[in-house]
């Protein structure tokens, strides 16, 4: 008897429901930022290293390098000569100053110096100026602040040998169309730069985990993250230097598996980057055979009527996935205002191709507040969504931040559930995923299905994990999930 009412109990177990997933809509602002801190999210998809450093430590690694700060510009600089130019040290010894370095560093004072936020986040990258081998440390904050979040995967954006890679494109010279073009930066020697990216690389992680710790007993959380790079290239200048820049980048993602992808940056707004934005989609549809061969995560959209005319703002998400064959598209606010978008919606959502949503950032350079922002849209047209920061040290955000806005855009915690999943799911990570169903998620693959969250795979299940790098990083997530539902 004992023995049945055991069995007995153990079904009515199984059969009970899940605990109710929280209503995220009746936190308040405090309870909503402890709850976002502590919830995996998955992954970063869409973060600048350059941008992702707090303006605190560029001034500190300002003074330690012995850089200089012009206090008229309010930048830094590598040399002191000129007017009002002194060391850095001198600034951080004065509070004053030093305050309104921040604010030219940041986002942080909405009209700074009359700029609106669009040209102040712009502006500020050249003024944020930092050593070259500062990129490890740059990569090591960047680290420890996801595993301080809950978040153990990046694919993080950076442009290796720029000066060189475009010098070859000015070399071979625009060809009239990209095939030509390709052939004539192939000649130049384009591939003799791959040895010097992976060299960087090298010393970027040595850097970055060294200063971690990592490793050793005292090693930091960063350690525990994953880190990946994608490819990118500056969409300003003549056209052939931006297609040297990508060139290099398919030829670094065939020698190194660190880097997984490219991308196309720099304001989508810019007089080159609108003239040329045709010639650039057809450049990376040829370098990639339309994103078949290399994956392709394009910013594209990311534009409102006070930056461009109706024209340009008409069809640039819908030529990012249909001529350049963008696997997924960064921000893509502007989608809504395209002609045919539900057409390109529902496109997307057909093919999977993921929109790698931004929201502090749109709402700072856009203008776009969370409650207007196209998210809703997206997820009702089943468009892949996942949430990313873009720039979060220029902006003064964190991850968690951005899904405390996605909830003031009606997101639920299905929907961050379902975004923090997205972020794996539809990673350029090599390797068959846990899941048939990505974006949904109600259907594991055959191999894995009744172990989703379990602390060990089991099996064919087993296998899989230990052979795919994106069903390994999707199985440590499931884990942390697990773990953090039970809290409820």
């Amino acid at each position: 008897m004992r023995r049945i009412l055991i069995g007995l109990l153990g079904a009515l177990a199984l059969a009970a429901p899940a605990a109710a997933a929280p209503d995220l809509s009746k936190m308040g602002a405090a309870e909503l930022a402890v709850f976002m801190k502590a919830f995996p999210k998955g992954g970063e998809l869409h973060n600048h290293l350059g941008g992702g450093t707090p303006a605190e430590l560029i001034l500190d690694w300002a003074v330690e390098d012995k850089l200089c700060v012009d206090t008229l510009e309010l930048a830094i600089r590598f040399t002191c000569a000129g007017e009002g130019v002194k060391p850095a040290a001198e600034v951080l010894a004065n509070e004053a100053l030093r305050s309104a370095l921040m604010d030219s560093l940041t986002t942080r004072h909405p009209g700074f110096r009359d700029r609106s936020g669009h040209d102040q986040f712009f502006t500020a990258f050249s003024r944020r100026g930092t050593s070259p081998g500062r990129n490890g440390d740059a990569l090591a904050e960047t680290l420890n602040g996801l595993a301080r979040q809950n978040t153990f995967y990046a694919e993080l954006m950076v442009t290796p040998q720029f000066v060189a890679s475009r010098q070859i494109g000015a070399k071979a010279g625009w060809q009239g169309d990209a095939a030509r073009t390709k052939a004539a930066i192939a000649a130049a020697g384009i591939d003799k730069l791959v040895p010097a990216v992976v060299a960087d690389t090298d010393a970027l992680e040595k850097r970055a985990r060294d200063l971690m710790k990592c490793g050793t007993a005292e090693a930091q959380p960063g350690c525990q993250v994953t880190a990946r790079f994608l490819f990118q290239a500056m969409r300003q200048g003549p056209p052939e230097q931006t297609m040297a820049q990508l060139q290099l980048g398919v030829a670094t993602i065939a020698a190194d598996k660190r880097w997984v992808g490219l991308q196309l940056v720099a304001p989508e707004d810019g007089v080159e980057a609108v003239k040329y934005y045709d010639t650039h989609m057809k450049i990376v549809a040829e370098l990639t055979d339309r994103g078949r061969k290399v994956p392709v995560a394009l910013h594209a959209g990311e534009l409102t009527l006070k930056l461009v005319t109706p024209q340009a703002m008409s069809y640039h998400v819908r030529d990012a996935v249909r001529v350049a064959g963008a696997r997924r598209i960064g921000h893509g606010t502007a989608l809504p205002e395209e002609v045919g978008a539900a057409d390109t919606a529902r496109e997307m959502a057909a093919r999977g191709v993921l929109i790698e949503a931004n929201l502090i950032s749109n709402s700072v350079i856009l203008e776009v507040p969370p409650e207007q922002h196209p998210y809703a849209w997206f997820r009702k047209m089943g468009v892949p969504v996942a949430l990313s920061t873009d720039d979060s040290g220029i902006s003064r955000s964190e991850l968690s931040g951005d899904y405390a806005y996605a909830v003031r855009n009606g997101a639920t915690y299905d929907d961050l559930k379902t975004a923090a999943r997205n972020a794996l799911a539809f990673s350029f990570l090599p390797g068959d995923g846990l899941w048939a169903d990505p974006n949904v998620y109600r259907k594991p693959t055959a191999a894995c299905a009744g172990q989703i969250g379990n602390p060990e795979p089991k099996g064919g299940c087993a296998d899989l994990v230990r052979k795919s790098d994106k069903a390994r990083e999707q199985w440590r997530h499931e884990k942390l999930l697990r773990a953090f539902e039970a809290g409820f």
